[in-house]
């Protein structure tokens, strides 16, 4: 389509353009009915559509794997390199601080470069990273590849939203955003199935890692024959390449004044808003959708859902699965939740709504929270970490979680564990049993699960396909990478305080302190978050423009 064409088009928009503003808690299905052609109420996504989403999400698998094969891995890095506690947070959080810098470099390289050509960035340095990690001699290097793969994480969580959004027919953009986050959850699935299979593997973490190098290959050789967003490539004045990666995206369903209409409004919004800079966040209408985005971001991490991610293995410890292989195998129930739930939200997402969504489950996952934290609180009390063993008197529960520790069988107490081995009672626990050991145990995982699912249903992809949606053309890059960043920073903060917290504060003022802080985000969303379904990109940039 030439750009005189485009230009010709203009006065048609006359009426759409002097509109009445978008009531952001609306749903609206067609908002275009009123200067729809029959195409439009028609036109369904093509085949292509669904395989090429599934070859870009290929970035959000190995962003789920890589942030979760730690959670396994971490219990026999620990006997490799005998780390305390401090690294093992560094390690944890190695991966979130190259994400800080891969996310908020991706925003600001993708509005230059382009969204396909980061997500081959991202491929290969997620094979690089598998490769470091796998080779590790020591706990430097191992650091080091953390910090790579980290790169790519970030990168890949940043751009891989923002290319299925922009691809993605209005009516099921939600869907296929949200089944990037599903991807996701099978990567972190997947890494507890790897973390199982060479559990008894001789330096079965190295496999752990490095398997992660294939499906990027696969990536990598994959995606140069996949084509650029047509959003991309209208502000680059493309037009016949976006015409045509339009109509890969939607096939023989729709007509060619159809497409003609989708090219000038993206024109349109682009010209309403080219400069593209920083200090065009500081107009109202690009104000607004980076306070959301970042609050979104922030409220998903500062959950602490991640933390449970990461130290799943770890937790399940503290509910009284002591070995490495136990505890690992009950994660993938923490880890297959979360896939399920995720699974029912690309279904419902684009038919309830991104705002319902998102508040009800908050809700429902701050209960989890609460009730998560008041069943450790009733299995370990409010006892801290104790710098002697004796100190801990007559919890058992929390006695074993101290490695230093262990439950003595002749005076029925907590002492040093590295001289009295013989002493050390030895069951599944720890700890002699006792009656309400099951039922605190199933109340664990019962909360863990309804904290995870309720996380899963909102938070875990709202914020991504959120922000994927809120921001014109000009900025999208680079408010996605603000956004991003401010996610793994969270993230960061999350993951190298976890233990530490835990330590000071118990189990129970943790998982309460996560609750408190999402309470407080919640009012805020309550108070700002608009409701995007069934509205193009552009009509979301609208009603920022008119509020």
């Amino acid at each position: 389509m030439s750009v005189d064409n485009i230009k010709s088009q203009k006065s048609e928009m006359t009426d759409y353009n002097t509109k009445k503003v978008l009531d952001p808690h609306e749903e609206i299905y067609e908002p275009h009915e009123e200067i729809s052609d029959e195409s439009e109420m028609t036109g369904k996504a093509s085949p292509f559509v669904y395989l090429l989403v599934i070859c870009v999400c290929v970035g959000g698998f190995l962003f789920g794997y890589d942030t979760g094969v730690i959670s396994g891995a971490l219990t026999f890095l620990e006997d490799e390199f005998h780390m305390n506690s401090v690294q093992k947070e560094l390690v944890v959080g190695a991966t979130t601080f190259g994400a800080i810098f891969g996310g908020f470099g991706a925003g600001i390289l993708s509005d230059r470069f382009g969204r396909k050509i980061l997500v081959i960035v991202s491929s290969v340095i997620f094979i690089a990273g598998a490769l470091i990690l796998a080779l590790a001699p020591n706990y430097g290097v191992l650091l080091f590849g953390r910090i790579v793969v980290g790169l790519a994480v970030g990168i890949a969580s940043m751009i891989v939203p923002v290319y299925v959004s922009e691809l993605s027919p209005k009516h099921i953009r939600g869907r296929l955003t949200t089944l990037n986050t599903l991807v996701i959850t099978f990567g972190q699935v997947m890494a507890y199935v790897m973390n199982i299979a060479f559990a008894r593997v001789p330096n079965g973490w190295r496999y752990m890692f490095g398997v992660a190098g294939v499906p990027a290959l696969f990536q990598f050789v994959i995606m140069p024959f996949l084509p650029e967003s047509p959003r991309r490539l209208v502000a680059i004045q493309k037009f016949d390449e976006a015409k045509s990666a339009i109509r890969k995206v939607y096939g023989d369903s729709v007509t060619d004044t159809f497409i003609d209409r989708e090219i000038k409004m993206i024109d349109d919004d682009i010209h309403a808003c080219r400069s593209g800079s920083f200090k065009d966040f500081l107009h109202r209408d690009n104000f607004m959708p980076m306070m959301i985005a970042c609050i979104l971001q922030a409220a998903q991490q500062l959950s602490g859902f991640n933390a449970a991610m990461y130290y799943a293995a770890t937790i399940l410890q503290m509910a009284g699965f002591r070995s490495n292989e136990g505890a690992t195998s009950v994660a993938i129930i923490v880890a297959a939740t979360n896939m399920v739930f995720t699974a029912i939200a690309v279904t419902v997402i684009d038919k309830v709504g991104r705002r319902k969504m998102l508040l009800y489950t908050m809700a429902a996952m701050i209960l989890g929270l609460i009730a998560l934290g008041g069943t450790f609180a009733a299995q370990q009390g409010f006892v801290t970490q104790q710098s002697e063993c004796i100190k801990y008197s007559g919890n058992c529960a929390r006695c074993v979680l101290d490695s230093k520790c262990g439950w003595s069988i002749a005076s029925n107490m907590c002492i040093a564990s590295k001289d009295n081995l013989a002493d050390i009672f030895q069951s599944a626990t720890g700890c002699p049993a006792q009656s309400k050991d099951k039922t605190i145990t199933g109340l664990l995982l019962t909360f863990l699960v309804v904290y995870v699912g309720s996380y899963a249903l909102g938070l875990g992809y709202i914020p991504w396909l959120a922000q994927a949606e809120m921001f014109p053309m000009s900025i999208r890059g680079k408010a996605n990478g603000v956004a991003t960043a401010v996610n793994w920073i969270c993230n960061l903060i999350i993951s190298t305080t976890f233990l530490s917290m835990n330590e000071a504060f118990t189990a129970a003022g943790t998982f309460w302190f996560y609750a408190g802080l999402s309470i407080v985000l919640l009012l805020m969303l309550i108070r700002l978050m608009p409701e995007t379904s069934g509205k193009s990109l552009e009509e979301i940039h609208e009603y920022f423009l008119k509020i």
